[in-house]
């Protein structure tokens, strides 16, 4: 009979770490994973073995296959215990931006169509930056453009990756569609990547105007020789 992959002897009451008084702590589990042909007993908080569980479902993998991947990858030198806690830390930060994301997106949504879904729909490299100049959504013949993926790029002030360069100051042309003016600027991109300065011309539209403080427009770059 085949042994079990994850077996589990129930919850234990923890007293590695003292806690602050009335201040009550997640109860341990023991569990013995096995993958790969490798045993592991690990005794981790109930919330860990949550969010591990989680982030296994999240990925499509069973979740001794998820132990197995981190546990070969921080070698046998390792505290796996304290590397999976780490992971569970990092899990926790991409769950949060996920639903800041989703937040967003339905935010973002207007006349049933979002603006994420017209940019991503656009050809040519296009952002959707906020009136603090953060990105905040940027479609795959940017990110192929840029040579960057969305997550290092979302929330950071576009002028981090390149100049922009317009007719009047950029502020200005913001708190123009702050104000309802709903005309297209043009513009021109300057960008160094490495080994190579790209410059290119752009357009500068609204999006979404709710506010002078709440609002959202768009960067067009175009590529064409």
């Amino acid at each position: 009979m085949a042994e079990p992959e994850i077996s589990s002897s129930g919850p234990m009451t923890s007293e590695e770490t003292p806690r602050p008084f009335g201040v009550s702590s997640p109860p341990v589990q023991h569990r013995i994973v096995q993958f790969h042909n490798r045993r592991y007993s690990l005794k981790l908080g109930s919330d860990v073995w949550d969010i591990l569980e989680t982030s296994a479902r999240r990925r499509g993998l069973r979740l001794n296959h998820l132990i197995g991947e981190i546990a070969e990858a921080c070698g046998p030198q390792a505290n796996l215990s304290a590397t999976l806690r780490s992971y569970c830390m990092e899990e926790l930060k991409f769950q949060v931006g996920d639903l800041e994301t989703r937040l967003r997106q339905a935010k973002m949504n207007a006349g049933g169509v979002s603006v994420e879904t017209i940019a991503e729909s656009i050809p040519i490299p296009c952002f959707v930056l906020n009136e603090r100049m953060l990105v905040v959504k940027c479609n795959s013949a940017s990110r192929k453009w840029l040579g960057m993926e969305e997550a290092a790029l979302r929330d950071q002030p576009i002028d981090r990756y390149m100049q922009i360069k317009v007719p009047i100051p950029l502020h200005r042309i913001i708190a123009q569609f702050g104000a309802g003016r709903a005309n297209a600027f043009p513009a021109r991109v300057v960008c160094l990547r490495p080994g190579r300065l790209i410059m290119a011309k752009a357009t500068i539209c609204p999006a979404t105007v709710r506010s002078e403080t709440d609002l959202l427009f768009l960067l067009l770059i175009d590529t064409a020789p």
